[in-house]
């Protein structure tokens, strides 16, 4: 009732306060010839002294009192212009303006104009004159969809898609060819087992605007074939601001219904790491026997330091409660006497997730299924994160420090029940647990600068990541029971991965860049050149580590219960113990790489239509992979390259473009890919390990593009690319190992081609009244095709698709927003065709270790808001189609699941979201 009472008091505050308060206009002013932000353009409130400048990124804020005024906008050489504008007491009005040099010369040519045909035409303008193939979401289209996570909001882009709720897929085209930059700062891996970065770790609400970069130029980083996804968070605030939103979100297979979860310990709900979950303290070596078999004495020791580790095996059953969400922004302008100004930006985030998952995993032989699994998940995720940037911008200088920080754990539980066995009829019943912690620190200092008058521009960064992913206890329990036996047996042995036994891993990178680029413009009536050079520098550093315990002497409980057959106990000499199984010479390795770079860019202007953006990129790179635990190099792969690039555009209209675009890249294996590490991951089955032969692979990428803006916001576009890769990775079966094992491979060579669609307009050709401008309908496809050539004697499966790779990709949607009755809605659809997921081999080699393909699935979000003076309220509906998530080996081969005849290697169910949702901002 207190924190009703609060609001209530706080609403009507700021109301009052709000009536009575200034009205801001703010803007951007940019050339209409090349879309370059202007800069000390003149904006001047019509007979009063009252004006202002634009900064160095052509912006402007001027604060009036309430009313309507004429702003005349001036600037040396270009066409003046008066535009009329109503300022509204507390509200920002966005004057977003195109200027075009004037062919007068003895004067002034005046352009009287509303403030609402020259916010379209900027939009318009900064579309159409992107430097490469590209397509992007801003904060304004973020918001209006349901989307939480960045990796979200990708899915809404061209020819994109989300696989397993985080990873990006481009054109079809599998994570590990995408790089992703944050605020300008290249990003590392999240992952041990993968090259890719969990977008799900950036708030939606954190980002100003994303942007999907699918053709290469000098200035970007050279590993990457897919896209380049470019995160940049929020800068300086028009006006003093603050945001609060909180959140409450049910599932309709978890919330309210029973809940399996081990401890969580004091802290974990804030994200803090426990103590109790880290390895005691002890010798090197005091659980390792050079025996088979432990000797008495061993057996003694053993059972001495093991009460050292975390018994606590206490199993809590309960009711899953509503997700909850909260989050908080600050934004803080502060002007300078000289006009210069610092923005502040602080932002604070929370949630906490709990879902239920049931899955059906199978293993099969040539006879039939050897195993059939049920597996009930119980996932606890807590994401905790902030953001701090300050940015000082002048009339020639803006200096920058962003920060963000975002830690991300999940705390999974997994009850698997079936049969392990299904000729000797031998029944399992296994619990894991996995607590998983994830942390990512990425700070940018940036600065640029105007060289005296104009002569030259120069700007340049440093930045720093760190990741930092723990898996601090992991833990694996197996029972069985075969006919002869009364009643289920804890299974004891020497393999984690098949037995009883706990697990540890650390991992930790650190990555240092930086760049300083150049750049000079040169006049000329009819062709206008703009010149760039620049280095970049890049230096990571990772270090992993990793020890597996399994539990051996006798079981003497064999309850069911964790906390009584694993208590403390039962831990003795005659009894049970823990042993250590790690292996030196994989569990351990530490990655560094180098990379230098050197790059020129000529940005050329002919007659106003034509526009080339060419040069070279000179790259310098160096992997080297080693295990200092036993002093052992694994990789070192050095390499030296040019990456040139050619973009060009046409303007056919005002509206109209025409694009081609070509760009050389590569694609390096990352560390873990390298490393002879191997992983069992409980919920696949299977383990996961390195390859240290990898070859660094090679791309050309080719795009054509044609693009129509009827008008800002509108857009409709067609375009085809097509792509060659020599020496390509995947994610494999390797087929020498008896139990089921996937590892990194080369191929020889493939070749991506297909086209991507796009459309966004709004409906006012079906009437005039203004509620069909209101309603957008948009939709985009990409169909994609690949084919593989191996190596002779290969045993993959001919004529099949890139690992990863989709036939198709679709994003529909359809979007109502008013913004003088507060409602707006959206509906959205989204689909990927099928893709292999785990690439196996031929049929006739091995039938039951081809291909595993990921069946299509249709997700449909809905969302309704409506908004109340400060207040906004908004309902979602996550996934209400909820359907089934198949992994299967394609028997048939008609390129789709059939349930009667095709292997169903792994099923996952899914569950609806429902989330209300309260947003403050004052």
């Amino acid at each position: 009732m207190r924190i009703f009472t609060f609001l209530i008091i706080t609403l009507f505050l700021t109301n009052f306060v709000s009536a009575q308060e200034k009205g801001h206009i703010s803007g951007k002013i940019l050339d209409k010839t090349n879309a370059e932000e202007l800069i000390g353009v003149s904006i001047m409130v019509e007979g009063s002294q009252t004006g202002t400048v634009t900064d160095i990124e052509g912006k402007f804020v001027l604060d009036l009192t309430p009313g309507n005024y004429k702003l005349n906008i001036s600037y040396i050489s270009y066409a003046s212009q008066i535009i009329t504008v109503e300022v509204k007491p507390g509200k920002i009005e966005y004057l977003n303006l195109v200027m075009e040099e004037s062919i007068q010369t003895l004067e002034t040519v005046i352009i009287t104009t509303t403030m609402k045909k020259s916010n379209d035409a900027a939009v318009l303008l900064e579309r159409k004159n992107a430097a490469q193939v590209s397509d992007g979401i801003s904060a304004d289209l973020i918001r209006r969809t349901p989307d939480r996570t960045t990796s979200d909001v990708i899915k809404r882009v061209t020819g994109a898609s989300i696989q397993e709720g985080k990873f990006a897929v481009i054109r079809g085209m599998n994570d590990r060819y995408n790089a992703g930059y944050l605020d300008g700062s290249l990003l590392p891996s999240t992952e041990t087992d993968r090259k890719a970065f969990a977008f799900d770790l950036v708030p939606a609400n954190l980002v100003d605007n994303l942007q999907v970069i699918k053709a290469g130029t000098p200035d970007l980083v050279g590993d990457f074939g897919g896209g380049v996804i470019k995160i940049n968070t929020k800068s300086v605030p028009e006006k003093f601001t603050q945001s609060i939103s909180i959140a409450g979100q049910t599932q309709s297979l978890t919330t309210f219904n029973a809940f399996t979860s081990f401890k969580k310990y004091p802290g974990e709900s804030l994200n803090f790491l426990s103590s109790k979950r880290a390895l005691p303290k002890m010798e090197d070596g005091a659980l390792k026997s050079p025996n088979q078999f432990p000797t008495t004495d061993e057996k003694a020791k053993f059972a001495q330091t093991s009460l050292g580790f975390n018994h606590d095996w206490n199993v809590k059953n309960s009711n899953a409660m509503p997700n909850t969400r909260a989050s908080y922004s600050l934004g803080l302008p502060i002007k300078l006497n000289n006009g210069n100004k610092i923005g502040l930006i602080l932002a604070l985030n929370y949630a906490s997730t709990q879902k239920y998952t049931l899955a059906a995993i199978t293993n099969f032989d040539g006879q039939g299924q050897t195993a059939r699994f049920k597996d009930e998940g119980f996932l606890q995720n807590i994401n905790t994160g902030g953001l701090f940037n300050l940015n000082y911008v002048g009339k020639k200088t803006q200096i920058s420090l962003k920060n963000l920080i975002n830690i991300n754990t999940d705390d999974n539980t997994i009850l698997r029940t079936g049969t392990g066995n299904i000729t000797d009829a031998v029944e399992v019943r296994n619990t894991s647990n996995m607590y998983s912690y994830n942390r990512l620190y990425n700070s940018i200092l940036s600065v640029k600068q105007i060289v005296g008058d104009n002569l030259f521009n120069i700007a340049a960064n440093v930045n720093y990541s760190n990741i930092n992913r723990q898996l601090p206890d992991y833990r694996i329990v197996s029972y069985t029971k075969t006919p002869d036996d009364e009643d289920f047996k804890l299974q004891l042995g020497d393999f984690f991965n098949s037995s009883t036994g706990r697990f540890n891993s650390s991992l930790t990178e650190n990555l240092y860049g930086g760049n300083l680029e150049f750049a000079k413009k040169l006049g000329g009536e009819n062709i206008k050149t703009e010149l760039k050079a620049g280095a970049f520098y890049q230096k990571r550093e990772r270090d992993f580590s990793s020890r597996s315990f399994v539990y051996g002497g006798i079981a003497r409980s064999n309850t069911g219960d964790l906390s009584k057959d694993l208590g403390v106990g039962n831990i003795s000499p005659t009894g049970l113990f823990l042993a250590e199984k790690t292996s030196d010479d994989i569990a351990y390795y530490n990655g560094k790489q180098n990379v230098t770079a050197f790059y020129a860019i000529a940005d050329q202007k002919f007659f106003s239509s034509l526009r080339a953006v060419y040069g070279v990129r000179y790259e310098d790179a160096n992997i080297k992979v080693t295990n200092d635990k036993v002093d052992l190099e694994i990789a070192d792969i050095n390499e030296k390259i040019f990456l040139p690039s050619a973009n060009l555009s046409y303007s056919l209209n005002d509206k109209m473009n025409l694009r081609a675009s070509y760009f050389a890249s590569v694609n390096r294996p990352e560390f873990r890919e390298l490393a002879p590490f191997a992983f069992y991951v409980f919920d696949k089955n299977a383990e996961i390990k390195g390859n240290s032969g990898l070859k660094i692979a090679h791309l050309n990428n080719y795009d054509l593009r044609y693009e129509w803006y009827p008008s800002a916001n509108q857009v409709i576009s067609l375009g085809g690319f097509y792509k060659t890769i020599t020496n390509p990775v995947e994610f494999s079966i390797d087929i020498t190992q008896a139990s089921t094992t996937f590892t990194y491979n080369n191929e020889k060579n493939a070749k991506i081609y297909g086209f991507e669609f796009e459309f966004r307009k709004n409906l006012d050709f079906i009437g005039t009244a203004p509620f069909w401008k209101d309603i957008v309908v948009f939709s985009n496809l990409a169909v994609v095709k690949s084919e593989l050539s191996f190596d002779e004697g290969s045993q993959a499966k001919l004529n099949r698709p890139l690992q990863g790779q989709s036939p198709y990709v679709i994003n529909s949607g359809i979007q109502y927003e008013n913004e003088d009755n507060g409602w707006s809605g959206s509906v959205v659809f989204n689909q990927v065709g099928r893709r292999i997921a785990f690439v196996g081999v031929d049929p006739f080699y091995g039938a039951t270790r081809q291909d595993i393909y990921e069946a299509p699935r249709s997700i449909v979000d809905a969302q309704i808001s409506k908004t109340f003076g400060m207040m906004n309220l908004k309902f979602t509906l996550g996934d209400f189609l909820r359907q089934d998530q198949v992994f299967y080996q394609d028997v048939d081969d008609n390129k789709k699941f059939n349930a009667e005849t095709d292997r169903r290697m792994f099923n996952y169910i899914n569950g609806s979201t429902y989330t209300l949702s309260l947003g403050m901002t004052f």
